[in-house]
C-alpha cells in the first residue's frame, strides 16, 4: 500500500512538473515578445510561435530527466524548503545550460549544409531569463499545493488507511512517528498490539497511540477494524509469535510488512539492494552519496579556490608574524584520519613551538596550553591557523563542512573508548562542523563531539550545510576559550 501511495504520489508531482514547465515556457514566450517591457530589435522581430513549440519537448526532457537523476521521484518524497528550492533552482540552471549547448551546437553544424539541414532559430536570452525566474516560482508553488491539498484531504478523513503496530518498543515507536511524520501518505496509526504493555496504556508517540491489547487478540482486532498495514516490530527472540503472526494475518486482505531486528544495530540509514532477487541489507549508509556528493565537491572546490585567493594578504600577514615571533616553519603538517579511514597530511599555520611534544609524546590541546606562542593564541582565537585547510579542500582531501579530523593516534585510542566513533570517516572530514558551531572545539567533550557529528551525517542536507555556515560567519571563527 505505501508503495501504490508513492507511486501515486510521485505521479502527482510528475504531473505538476509538467503543468509548471509547459505553462513557464509558454508565459515566458509571451511576456519577452508581447509584453512590451522588454524592447524588440526590429531587425530580427518577433520569432514565430513553432518555432519555440518545436523546442519546448527538449526542454521537458531535460528538466524530468535532471529531476529523476536528483531522487525528487524515487528518493526522498519530503524535503525542506530549502532543499526543494536548491534543487528546483539547480535543475533550471542546469536545463538552460544544456539547451544552450545543444541548439549551439545544431546551429553549428547546420551551417553551410543543404537549405533542407540549415538551422536559422536561436532562441532568446530574455526570454531565457524570465523563463528562469518562472519556471522556480511555479514548480515550487505547485509541489507545496498537492502538500497542502493531500493534507487538508486526509484531516478530512478521505483515503485515510489505517495501520496497526505490533510491537510497541523502540522499533515500533520509531514505525509509528515515521508513519505520523509522512501525513501525505495518509496513514493513521490505530494502535499497537504488546504483550508486555497493559491494554489501554498510552504510547508517548505523536500526541499518543492506543494499546489495543496482547499479541493474541491480533484477529479479533483485524475483525472488528478496518485495518490495512501491519507493521511487525520484533525483535528476533520472538521468532515463535512472528510466525504466529504471519499464519492469522494471511487470512486477511492486509499488507504485512516486518522491521528487522537488524534496525536497531543501526546508527546511520540502512539501503536494501538486490543481489540477483536476493535482498541484501546495507547497514550505516550515509544520506550523502550519489549526485549529491558530486555537487558537494565542486561547491568544495569553488568556495575554497576563492577564499585562498580573498585570504591571502592575511595569510601573508600571519606568516610574517609567525616568523618574527618564534623559531621554526610557518606552516604545520600533520597527519590525520579523513574519509575511509584515509591517512592524509593536513596543513595548518603553526602556533605552537617547534617540537612541542617531543617530550610529552602526542597529546591534545588543553585550555591555557604553555606550548601555544603569543601570536599562535592569537591565530587559534579567530580561527586564522585553520585557512591553510582549504588547500586540502581544493585538494579533496577535506571538505568545508564535515567532522574536524582526528590524528591517527587519538582515533585508534577513540574508537576501542566509544562505539561506532570510526563512522564519522563515512562522510569527508571538514574545516567547520556541526559541533564547532555548537561550541565544541580544543579541550571539550569528546563524547558529546561524536554525537554531534553522528547528528550531521545522519541528517545531511544542503539545508543544514546552509544553517552550518550561517552559523560559523555569525560565531564559528571565534574560539572563545582561548583569550
Amino acid at each position: 500500500m505505501i508503495g501504490k501511495k508513492r507511486t501515486r504520489l510521485i505521479g502527482l508531482f510528475i504531473l505538476s512538473d509538467i503543468i509548471a514547465i509547459l505553462v513557464s515556457y509558454f508565459y515566458s514566450y509571451v511576456f519577452r515578445f508581447y509584453g512590451y517591457i522588454i524592447p524588440i530589435d526590429p531587425e530580427k522581430g518577433i520569432p514565430p510561435l513553432k518555432s519555440y513549440i518545436v523546442v519546448f519537448p527538449l526542454f521537458l526532457v531535460v528538466h524530468l530527466a535532471i529531476f529523476f537523476i536528483q531522487g525528487f521521484y524515487k528518493i526522498k518524497l519530503k524535503r525542506t524548503k530549502i532543499d526543494d528550492f536548491f534543487f528546483i533552482t539547480l535543475n533550471v540552471i542546469l536545463t538552460i545550460f544544456m539547451i544552450l549547448a545543444i541548439l549551439n551546437y545544431l546551429y553549428a553544424y547546420s551551417q553551410g549544409r543543404a537549405p533542407l539541414f540549415q538551422m536559422e532559430f536561436k532562441i532568446s536570452h530574455y526570454f531565457l531569463a524570465v523563463y528562469f525566474v518562472v519556471v522556480i516560482f511555479l514548480v515550487s508553488v505547485l509541489r507545496n499545493q498537492i502538500y497542502f491539498f493531500m493534507k487538508r484531504r486526509y484531516a478530512r478523513g478521505l483515503s485515510l488507511q489505517n495501520a496497526l503496530i505490533i510491537g510497541a518498543g523502540e522499533m515500533g515507536r520509531a514505525v509509528a512517528q515515521k508513519l505520523s511524520y509522512y501525513k501525505d501518505l495518509g496513514f493513521v496509526v490505530k494502535g499497537f498490539l504488546d504483550d508486555e504493555k497493559k491494554p489501554g496504556e498510552i504510547i508517548e508517540v505523536d500526541g499518543g497511540v492506543r494499546v489495543l491489547g496482547p499479541i493474541r487478540d491480533l484477529e479479533p482486532i483485524l475483525e472488528r477494524n478496518n485495518i490495512s498495514d501491519i507493521y511487525v516490530a520484533l525483535d528476533l527472540n520472538n521468532y515463535p509469535k512472528i510466525l504466529e503472526i504471519f499464519k492469522v494475518v494471511h487470512k486477511y486482505m492486509v499488507n504485512v510488512r516486518l522491521i528487522p531486528d537488524l534496525f536497531q544495530l543501526l546508527t546511520l540509514k540502512a539501503r536494501v539492494e538486490d543481489l540477483d532477487g536476493f535482498p541484501v541489507i546495507s547497514i550505516d549508509e550515509p544520506p550523502l552519496r550519489g549526485i549529491m556528493r558530486g555537487i558537494k565537491r565542486i561547491v568544495d572546490i569553488i568556495v575554497s579556490a576563492f577564499f585562498l585567493l580573498f585570504f591571502s594578504p592575511l595569510m601573508l600577514i600571519a606568516a610574517i608574524l609567525i616568523k618574527l615571533s618564534s623559531k621554526g616553519p610557518v606552516l604545520y603538517h600533520q597527519e590525520r584520519v579523513g574519509l575511509d579511514g584515509r591517512r592524509f597530511v593536513m596543513h595548518k599555520f603553526r602556533t605552537m613551538i617547534c617540537d612541542a611534544e617531543k617530550q610529552t609524546g602526542p597529546m591534545m590541546c588543553k585550555l591555557g596550553d604553555s606550548r601555544i606562542t603569543k601570536v599562535g593564541r592569537f591565530l587559534r582565537r579567530f580561527s586564522i591557523d585553520e585557512i591553510p585547510n582549504l588547500i586540502n579542500v581544493l585538494k579533496g582531501e577535506m571538505s568545508l563542512i564535515g567532522p574536524r579530523p582526528e590524528r591517527p593516534v587519538f582515533v585508534k585510542d577513540f574508537r576501542e573508548k566509544f562505539p561506532k566513533y570510526m563512522l564519522r570517516h563515512k562522510v569527508k572530514s571538514g574545516i567547520t562542523g556541526w559541533a564547532q558551531v555548537h561550541g565544541l572545539r580544543q579541550d571539550t567533550s569528546i563524547k558529546k563531539r561524536i554525537e554531534y557529528d553522528f547528528y550531521y551525517i545522519q541528517n545531511w542536507s544542503l539545508a543544514l550545510d546552509m544553517k552550518i555556515v550561517w552559523k560559523t560567519l555569525i560565531k564559528g571563527f571565534i574560539d572563545k576559550n582561548l583569550k
